[in-house]
């Protein structure tokens, strides 16, 4: 039984209304006036002949007003928005809870935003009700586009003739987070997500969503519900608890292997990998992230100077010194993957070169060219002023010898732009003024890092899980509300997901698939107005003048970091 308020109606406050219930209303009055003798009477006293009774509440942003002839006293319903089909949820409503909830907004941020418009609200058990509707309805959606980017994948790897034991085998992304920040201290969350995406469709193949707590269960109620605590461990296993679910379920759901990984740092979800899938988990590869390695990088050396002040200043680690190291280290693993990629080396050569290459580059960075590979600008010049001082010295010429260059290069080959190493500035750093063992610390990051050569050779990156991730925190607020009591933070992440498989206009092709509806002018035209401003976007930034202007911008950037430094 539910119990509907019914009050006068208040003259006071706004409504929202749909405008065809509001024609069919009007129509229904006009025809009634028009026919009715004792309405006309009452209009032609100069008096209005309908007027508003009374309004039925609870009913969220939905009102039903009774109206009533001053004639004939006939009673007039007023429904101020329809029903979805199939449902007995009005259309303001649910459209009101689905907009909450791609922008990262709860009942909260809803009934202020109502309130200060004067209009009544939608009460928290509705919007929670309504929530987990439209969670049902997103993953269902998701689980056959899911289905779909399965599909594309497979038949991809039998085009390209990539097959593990006769079953056809792709490389995945793999990445997971947490439903709040961690400050890379308080691994604690209450939900936890992570994904598999393949990597030549760029689509989700695997979306797992764990939740420490259910609210309903946390008030030891035993009244029947649907229960989304699923997770009973500690947060940080979540990722690779799900990615192994994902693996499990590759064979039977999609037809493929996950043959190659593509993942951050975490060795843990690897390991689980192979120890956790049956058969064919020990022959799984993992290529590592480029850009996390560089990330971590960064941080070692910074840890390292926080941790020995004697090392800061301008002929130790200063922060220019550490951009250097990080960018050098950025730029050998592009080219000797694109040298892999161009087919002039084979596999064991260019990884023995990146080796060689990630140990020699603080040596670079700090002047000693010596061991450099033939890609390095600053050797190159070297080798030509000592052959110019030669022809000179030997032809007893008058003319001076050329001085070295005071600005060291980074290596011009594999960087993303084509200018990067010219917005990089030099260092006046002489090698043999560097103290040994700020250089021995230094080896010894970079022989870790060298170690995994042959994981780095492919020049991957997650960043594609990375995308989905900065996606995923526009529903559920930038990882700030708490959204695990109950199914809003499962809801949230399929959401997510859709918007990585369907595309800029995902929330359209999903309203009408789930409420067989259409969406409506305003709604189509916002979303078509996303796309074409990210299309713009795209576009802008490709154009060559507005990349050399961002390579000017890091130059300046450096230049002033320089002389501050200086």
């Amino acid at each position: 039984m539910r119990i509907l308020k019914v009050k006068d109606l208040s003259p006071k406050g706004y409504r929202m209304m749909n405008l065809d219930c509001l024609q069919s209303h009007v129509s229904e009055i006009t025809m009634h006036v028009c026919l009715c003798v004792e309405a006309m009477k009452v209009s032609s006293e100069g008096k209005t002949p309908i007027k508003l009774q009374t309004e039925v509440r609870s009913l969220g942003l939905a009102s039903v007003m009774m109206a009533e002839c001053q004639g004939c006293f006939k009673k007039f319903k007023f429904d101020t928005s329809p029903k979805v089909p199939g449902s007995k949820r009005y259309d303001v409503n649910v459209r009101a809870v689905w907009g909450s909830m791609v922008t990262g907004n709860g009942p909260a941020h809803l009934n202020e935003l109502m309130a200060t418009l004067n209009s009544p609200g939608l009460s928290q058990p509705t919007f929670t009700s309504i929530e987990t509707d439209i969670g049902k309805w997103w993953h269902s959606i998701l689980e056959r586009e899911m289905m779909l980017a399965g599909q594309e994948e497979r038949r991809l790897a039998i085009d390209r003739n990539d097959y593990h034991h006769e079953v056809p085998a792709i490389t995945v992304i793999v990445d997971g987070g947490w439903s709040k920040r961690t400050h890379k201290h308080s691994y604690n969350a209450a939900g936890g997500v992570a994904i598999i995406i393949g990597k030549e469709t760029k689509k989700l193949l695997h979306i797992g969503v764990r939740n420490k707590y259910c609210y309903i269960c946390g008030q030891n109620d035993n009244k029947p519900h649907t229960c989304f605590k699923n997770w009973d461990k500690d947060s940080q296993s979540m990722e690779s608890d799900i990615i192994l679910e994902g693996f499990k379920q590759a064979e039977e759901k999609h037809g493929l292997r996950y043959m190659r990984v593509v993942g951050d740092g975490d060795s843990s979800v690897f390991a689980t990998i192979r120890e956790g899938v049956p058969g064919w988990g020990r022959q799984v590869t993992k290529e590592e992230c480029a850009n996390h390695i560089c990330k971590c990088y960064r941080s070692n050396l910074e840890k390292m100077v926080t941790e020995n002040p004697l090392y800061k200043g301008r002929h130790h680690l200063s922060k220019t010194t550490r951009v250097r190291l990080v960018s050098a280290l950025r730029c050998a693993i592009r080219f000797r993957s694109k040298e892999l990629k161009e087919q002039t080396v084979d596999v064991s050569t260019a990884i023995k070169r990146l080796r060689h290459d990630i140990i020699n580059s603080v040596n670079h960075v700090f002047g000693q060219h010596d061991h450099c590979s033939d890609f390095c600008r600053a050797k190159t010049q070297q080798t030509d002023t000592s052959s110019d001082i030669h022809t000179c010295t030997s032809s007893n010429s008058d003319h001076s010898t050329a001085s070295s260059p005071t600005i060291i290069d980074f290596w011009s080959e594999g960087s993303s732009l084509a200018s990067q190493e010219e917005s990089r500035l030099g260092t006046t750093i002489q090698y043999s003024n560097v103290e040994q063992h700020i250089i021995k610390d230094v080896l010894t990051l970079l022989n870790r890092i060298a170690e995994k050569s042959d994981r780095l050779i492919s020049n991957s990156t997650t960043n594609l899980a990375e995308s989905w991730m900065h996606i995923r925190t526009k529903f559920d607020g930038g990882k700030v509300y708490n959204l695990c009591n109950r199914g809003s933070w499962h809801a949230r992440c399929y959401g997510g997901a859709l918007r990585m498989n369907l595309g800029p206009q995902w929330s359209c092709q999903a309203w009408e698939t789930c409420t067989a509806t259409e969406p409506g002018k305003h709604f189509t035209a916002r979303y078509k107005r996303n796309e074409q401003m990210l299309k713009n976007s795209i576009r802008h930034k490709s154009k060559p003048d507005v990349k050399q202007k961002k390579v000017e911008t890091k130059n300046l950037i450096s230049e002033r970091l320089h002389y501050k430094e200086s």
